[in-house]
């Protein structure tokens, strides 16, 4: 049941932002959007990482992002 309202608010866009990490953010970038996907952000240097954004066709926003070790520890 939960499976199933989270597929609904998915396709009607209503997810917020949706956040995945990668341990290398220019190869996964560079995979998806040879497969299609728009970004919105390319890849950027951050305080906390490499970051990029995109969004699904019905309008949920994604991060894509490479954190730093230091943040992490």
């Amino acid at each position: 049941q939960t499976a199933d309202q989270v597929r609904s608010l998915m396709a009607k866009g209503f997810a917020g932002t949706i956040f995945l990490t990668t341990d290398d953010v220019q190869a996964t970038y560079e995979e998806l959007r040879g497969r299609g996907v728009e970004f919105t952000e390319q890849p950027e240097e951050r305080p906390y990482g490499i970051d990029s954004g995109f969004r699904d066709p019905s309008g949920n926003s994604f991060r894509l992002t490479q954190v730093r070790q230091e943040v992490m520890a």
